[in-house]
């Protein structure tokens, strides 16, 4: 068995995002990955490629990663009980091999561990793909938009958050407080201008986010184009 490294970036976050979509809307732990995640990398606007370097390989490098990982789950019921489940969050991975030159091993079902499954169905929180697809190239973006859906969905009053504390929670790959601050103001400047109404406000002191309807975060429709209402006139 080939031994696989942790899951990270954008792909593994967009790739998990997807399959615990597929698993709610479906009502099973089961979920079908073959085409109907060819479509999604379509959908987040991937070219579906094969070869070496493809994006085929790409995400199913971070499916195998995914399933190879456990993962911890924090509960809390908004008063005195908290709990922590350890778990991975496959139970199954089929797979097969691709009959094209470059004999990728892709994954036909992916079944989900029972827990996870069942926290999932009883926990899961609404994401508007189309916001995903906006930030599908950056990791933290993705964290950011999945953090501030997760917070407003039980947020009552404004949350304050210190440089450090923002930092511990979505600086891994910044060493630096200063340099983790510039990118981190870059990345809030581009999802406020996909979502202009969020309350969420950065300054010397830190963050903070101001309690506000969930539905912030949904992508407002694109106007509907106006149909040429005139006919044209025939030639007698």
């Amino acid at each position: 068995m080939e031994m696989q490294g942790l899951p990270y970036g954008p792909k593994a976050r967009l790739v998990l995002l997807h399959l615990c979509t597929e698993a709610v809307r479906q009502r099973s732990p089961t979920v079908e990955v073959a085409d109907s995640l060819s479509g999604f990398m379509r959908e987040m606007g991937f070219a579906v490629t094969g070869g070496e370097r493809g994006t085929i390989r790409q995400f199913k490098e971070q499916l195998h990663r995914l399933a190879a990982c456990t993962m911890q789950i924090g509960l809390w019921d908004g008063q005195s009980r908290s709990s922590t489940i350890t778990m991975p969050p496959f139970r199954q991975l089929d797979l097969w091999r691709s009959s094209g030159q470059d004999g990728i091993a892709w994954s036909k079902t992916v079944q989900f561990h029972q827990d996870f499954y069942d926290n999932l169905v009883q926990h899961a929180l609404p994401v508007d793909i189309r916001a995903a697809r906006a930030f599908s190239g950056s990791a933290r973006k993705l964290d950011l938009l999945f953090w501030i859906g997760y917070r407003l969905r039980s947020l009552q009053r404004p949350l304050r958050l210190s440089w450090d504390t923002v930092h511990k929670q979505f600086g891994a790959d910044n060493a630096s407080l200063r340099s983790f601050r510039q990118a981190f103001k870059a990345d809030v400047a581009h999802v406020k201008e996909v979502f202009p109404k969020l309350p969420i406000s950065l300054d010397e002191a830190g963050l903070q986010l101001m309690p506000t309807d969930p539905g912030t975060l949904l992508v407002p429709p694109k106007p509907a184009r106006r149909k040429a209402a005139a006919a044209g006139r025939g030639a007698v």
